[in-house]
């Protein structure tokens, strides 16, 4: 009788396509910190770092508790390093490209076909800022459960047994746990019977009432531990307008792929009648193909419709409030066209149709390519946003993150300039501070709003008052104070409401109008009252007009906020000394010399003898 072999071709296939989708993200593993990755590594994105919060707390403004739940794992044992965390996502990947091979695999019963289909799926450019991005996690982790779900649901058509069913139930509540944007894949639930299996509505009924309780799980989670959800926003024209540039743009993404498509957040390199065409033209084939699959192979069929009720929350039909593009945002759908070329390819050899596997082919080689050069850029956060800027100058968010790691490396006069671009963009004219000058809030017209919610699906005018205060603050750090006094102004006009504004034209002014710095100063602490850096520059005015009550109770506050500032505990001392707490004043002298930002000696040691000069003798 001969031994079965243990590596069989198929299981080494299988075994390669987990490797090679390992070696392809190696470079990711030395990757920093980037965006809000600091954020979800310490846990602040969810509450705090703890199993708890996680599931009783919003994931910033969604609700994610499984994401939230992969994050403190991670941290049990990461303590803050990013290298374990890129580790997390990359062999989620890896295993989620092992699953699109069964998928395909139970589907076509071909195994060239279904090893394709994986090496499709892990090389694809789409998802790269899924898996290099620590942030990604959501999007993996959701397209991980979302494959496990479409391969319970077609093995149990084939087997009738319901482990197989309970299983993808239970995927369907973990993908949704992990981003909710998978929430439409239910209505291939009752499709799957139409497509799969017995094309009876009592089969289709039955089979969505243990999703429905899934969902019903999810919802009261929600209830609990999530935020208020947000409403879409925008006109109809809106919705028209980006739903076909953003069919465009992601059509092309992945049959194409190509720089543009993987380093871009807004839709800006794609304006004009032209890229509805082609847009109209994507969902034209897609709906074509669609329904030529549905008459010829309906299990291809199907997969190509989960694909698509993925796709839906992001494709802007309607407009939503978050960004409006971002190639990690369609992770899940890849699932579905990595089957669908892997197919298409193996197929097309079998039959000789050369063509085919010419052009599939070539998709996979070029997509390879391009995401071996998209994870280079996901390593540094100034080289990352370096990349955004280059490709989606109109990005503010991006332009933002730039424009700051800029100003830490030295380049402040860069930094004025790369933020100056975008914000006269956002105008529309170069002379954008005389028209907020000649306007004020008046300048913020239809046409600004409506340049704005290209960056987030909402009317962003505060955010975009705080931008241009950055360009004020790199302006003061170029020693430009004048202007810099100039731009911080403006910035209130459109964002009167934002302490740091406040707090910063305040800081400009101060050497030229006292009374008006303070007066903006304690508007930014209404605004803000736990604004530790506000509130110590009150302090430090309080102890000048010898209002010492209110200047230790101003400065001990913030210091309990921020203990680090020696300028801070530098003037509680004064306070204490004006008060006679000699013993207040030392202590807060011993931090001063200690904490992060210390005050010199020289200052440290004026206080001291003062002190001992006023203490009575036999005390000294």
């Amino acid at each position: 009788m001969a031994k079965k072999r243990t590596f069989t071709n198929w299981r080494l296939g299988l075994i390669g396509v987990f490797v090679a989708s390992i070696i392809l993200y190696l470079p990711s593993l030395k990757g920093a910190a980037i965006w809000d990755d600091d954020e979800l590594i310490w846990g602040s994105a969810f509450g705090t770092n703890s199993l708890i919060s996680a599931f009783t707390h919003p994931f910033a403004n969604y609700y994610r508790p499984l994401t939230s739940v992969s994050f403190v794992a991670d941290s049990a044992y990461a303590h803050g390093i990013p290298f374990f965390y890129h580790q997390t996502n990359i062999l989620l990947h890896a295993v989620t490209a092992v699953l699109v091979c069964l998928i395909v695999f139970v589907l076509t019963e071909k195994k060239p076909a279904a090893i394709l289909g994986g090496l499709f799926f892990a090389t694809q450019p789409m998802q790269v800022g899924a898996t290099a991005w620590i942030g990604g996690r959501t999007d993996i982790l959701s397209t991980l459960f979302l494959s496990v779900f479409i391969l319970g649901m077609i093995r149990y058509h084939q087997t009738s047994k319901g482990g197989w069913l309970a299983l993808s139930v239970f995927s369907f509540l973990f993908a949704a746990m992990s981003k909710e944007q998978v929430a439409p894949i239910l209505l291939a639930v009752p499709i799957s019977v139409f497509a799969l299996g017995s094309g009876k509505w009592k089969d289709a009924i039955r089979i969505c009432i243990p999703f429905g309780g899934a969902l019903l799980v999810y919802l009261v989670l929600w209830y609990f531990g999530g935020p208020v959800p947000q409403g879409a926003t925008g006109s109809k024209w809106i919705m028209f307008d980006l739903g076909l540039r953003s069919a465009a743009h992601y059509g092309l993404a992945f049959l194409t792929p190509n720089p543009k498509s993987l380093i871009t957040f807004t839709l800006e390199h794609m304006t004009g009648v032209v890229w509805w065409i082609v847009g109209a033209a994507i969902i034209g084939a897609a709906g074509y193909l669609m329904r030529l699959a549905w008459q010829k192979n309906r299990t291809l069929a199907w997969i190509a419709i989960c694909g698509l009720l993925v796709y839906l929350p992001v494709s802007n039909f309607p407009p939503v409030p978050a960004l409006v593009v971002g190639p990690y945002r369609v992770a899940s759908t890849g699932i579905a066209v990595a089957c669908l070329l892997g197919i298409a390819c193996s197929d097309g050899f079998q039959s000789k149709k050369y063509w085919l596997t010419g052009l599939t082919g070539a998709n996979l080689v070029v997509g390879a390519v391009m995401s071996w050069w998209a994870i280079h850029l996901w390593l540094t956060p100034i080289g990352f946003w370096k990349a955004v800027f280059d490709n989606d100058p109109h990005f503010v968010s991006g332009t933002q993150f730039y424009s700051k790691f800029l100003q830490q490396a030295g380049k402040t006069s860069q930094a004025v300039d790369v933020c100056n671009q975008t914000i006269s963009w956002i105008m529309d004219t170069p002379q954008w501070i005389e028209l907020l000058e000649a306007k004020k809030e008046s300048a913020i017209t239809p046409e600004v709003v409506a340049r704005l919610r290209i960056n987030g699906g909402r009317e962003n005018v505060q955010p975009f008052g705080n931008f241009i205060g950055s360009d004020a603050y790199y302006l003061a750090r170029a020693n430009r104070v004048v202007e810099a006094r100039r731009v911080a102004r403006v910035a209130l006009y459109v964002s009167p409401k934002d302490a740091w504004i406040n707090y910063l034209y305040g800081r400009l002014i101060r050497p030229i109008d006292r009374p008006s710095a303070i007066h903006y100063w304690e508007t930014a602490m209404k605004l803000n009252p736990n604004y530790a850096d506000c509130e110590a520059s009150l302090g430090h005015e309080r102890v000048l007009d010898h209002n010492y009550k209110d200047a230790i109770k101003l400065l001990q506050h913030s210091l309990k906020i921020n203990d680090s500032s020696g300028r801070a505990w530098t003037d509680l001392a004064d306070a204490k000394i004006a008060v006679k707490d000699f013993k207040g004043a030392l202590s807060a002298l011993d931090k001063a010399e200690h904490v992060l930002f210390a005050m010199s000696k020289p200052e440290i040691e004026k206080r001291r003898r003062l002190i001992s000069s006023q203490l009575p003798v036999k005390v000294r």
